[in-house]
C-alpha cells in the first residue's frame, strides 16, 4: 500500500460540508489542489469572522507585547546581558517550532473525515486558496491560546527567564506571520527576500511534503526537508 500523506488526502475523503457539532459545519475543499477564490468555511457570519486575520491586528499586540516581556524579565531580577541573551535564545526556538508546527501539526495526515475538517480549519483552506488574503496571518483566537500554552511551559521549566524568552518567541512570531503575508503578497524584492517567496512557494505549488520553514529554511537544512 502506498504511503499516506498530508497532500493526497481528498484522494482518500470527498470533499464537502462536514459538520462539526449542531448547526456548526465546515465547507471542505481539496487542499492537494490550490485554486483562486475567496471561499466560506463556515455558514454562521460570526465565526467565519474568526478565520480571518491582518497584520494590523497581530502588530499593536506582539510588537510591544515582546518588549514588555523582556522588560518584566529585568524587573523580575533577570540581568540585562542574559536577558537579551535569552531573547535572541527564544527568537531561535520560534524558528524551530515554526518548523515543527508546520511539519507535524498543519501537515499531520487525517484519519477520519473528523480529523479532516480539523486540518481545513487549521491550515488545509489556506493550502486550497493560497491567494485568500483574509489568510495569510493567524487569527488571535488561535495564536492567544497556543502562547499562553508555550509562555506556560516555558515557566514551568526556566521560571522567570521565560519572561525574555518568550519575549523573542513573540517576536520571531511576528517576523514570521509578517513575512508570510509578505510572501503571499509578493512584495519581497531583496535577494533574500525572492529566495524565502520562491521557498514557500515551492511549498505551495510543487513539494507541499518539503519546505516547511517560512521565515528561515534553517531547519529544513538540518532535518533535510528543502527541495
Amino acid at each position: 500500500m502506498p504511503k499516506q500523506v498530508w497532500s493526497k488526502t481528498f484522494d482518500r475523503f470527498e470533499t464537502g460540508t462536514v459538520t462539526i457539532a449542531g448547526p456548526v459545519a465546515v465547507q471542505l475543499h481539496d487542499w492537494g489542489r490550490p485554486q483562486e477564490g475567496e471561499p466560506r468555511v463556515f455558514g454562521d457570519s460570526f465565526l467565519e469572522g474568526l478565520t480571518f486575520a491582518h497584520p494590523r491586528s497581530i502588530v499593536p499586540l506582539y510588537l510591544p507585547g515582546g518588549v514588555a516581556l523582556a522588560w518584566l524579565g529585568v524587573r523580575a531580577g533577570v540581568p540585562v546581558g542574559e536577558s537579551m541573551a535569552l531573547y535572541v535564545a527564544g527568537l531561535l526556538l520560534w524558528s524551530l517550532l515554526e518548523y515543527v508546527i508546520h511539519r507535524f501539526s498543519f501537515h499531520l495526515t487525517p484519519r477520519t473525515r473528523l480529523q479532516v475538517a480539523f486540518g481545513y480549519l487549521v491550515h488545509g483552506v489556506h493550502h486550497a486558496f493560497p491567494d485568500d488574503s483574509r489568510r495569510w496571518v493567524m487569527p488571535l483566537i488561535v495564536t492567544i491560546p497556543a502562547g499562553g500554552v508555550i509562555l506556560g511551559a516555558l515557566w514551568l521549566i526556566l521560571g522567570r527567564m521565560a519572561l525574555p524568552v518568550f519575549g523573542g518567541v513573540m517576536h520571531g512570531y511576528l517576523t514570521y506571520d509578517m513575512l508570510h503575508f509578505a510572501i503571499h503578497r509578493g512584495t519581497m524584492t531583496s535577494r533574500i527576500g525572492a529566495y524565502l517567496r520562491k521557498h514557500h512557494l515551492q511549498h505551495h505549488y510543487a513539494v507541499p511534503e518539503r519546505n516547511f520553514g517560512v521565515s528561515s529554511p534553517l531547519w529544513d537544512f538540518v532535518f533535510r526537508t528543502t527541495r
